[in-house]
């Protein structure tokens, strides 16, 4: 299925003195619900890896709306694709909840890169499957129904937050709209509406003081 959420974390899969020479060279700040880590358009001159909580990553399409990309989760890395390139971060960080996030500066990066051949090998494959994981995403959307998809993401997302009980209800930690699903997905705040309500109405899903609750993970990883 298509992912909003992944696993990476090049920086933990590293060798450990590679893995123990970049988190030495890493400091940590703390960031507010709603603070912008890195903006698109501005000059790149860091890295970011999340320790705690949850970051989105957005976008704007052509007619300016935000478009909502992906959830950066504990261990998952971002902006090195920028770093590398030597270009403007192409798209805007904001933390979703308080969350902790370590830097890494550019000299810092670019001297443990050529000191560590295990580095450009490790963003290698992260790379590859960046792209790898958009093809995945235009396959499932061009012959999936959108049910389905609605349902595989709150199905995604429970798992996260889940830990390893997955018995019962499970609160989604970190915030977001019907708005949001609809900028995922690139459909209207129509055809959402219709397909969450679908999901509440069999009792797979609901949203309590403002926090989506996924109420029969099994039930809904089932939705088709």
């Amino acid at each position: 299925m298509q992912r909003i959420i992944t696993h990476e974390n090049w920086i933990g899969d590293l060798p450990v003195p590679a893995r123990e020479a970049v988190l030495s060279r890493m400091t940590e700040i703390d960031v507010a619900p709603g603070e912008i880590i890195a903006e698109s358009g501005r000059e790149a001159t860091r890295m970011f890896q999340v320790a705690e909580g949850y970051v989105r990553l957005s976008g704007l399409h052509e007619d300016g709306s935000e478009a909502f990309i992906t959830v950066f989760v504990p261990g998952n890395c971002f902006a090195e694709t920028a770093v590398v390139s030597r270009r403007p971060y192409n798209h805007t960080s904001i933390a979703m909840v308080q969350s902790r996030i370590r830097v890494l500066h550019e000299n810092d990066f670019w001297d443990l890169y050529h000191s560590h051949s295990a580095i450009p090998e490790a963003l290698c494959r992260k790379f590859a499957a960046i792209i790898r994981r958009q093809f995945i995403a235009r396959e499932v959307r061009a012959t999936t129904r959108l049910r389905t998809q609605i349902a595989n993401m709150f199905s995604d997302f429970a798992e996260k937050c889940s830990g390893d009980d997955r018995s019962g209800p499970i609160e989604v930690g970190f915030p977001f709209t019907q708005s949001d699903i609809a900028s995922i997905f690139d459909v209207t705040r129509q055809s959402v509406q219709r397909e969450v309500t679908y999901l509440k109405e069999q009792q797979l899903v609901e949203k309590r003081d403002g926090i989506w609750v996924v109420l029969d993970l099994h039930r809904l990883k089932r939705v088709s």
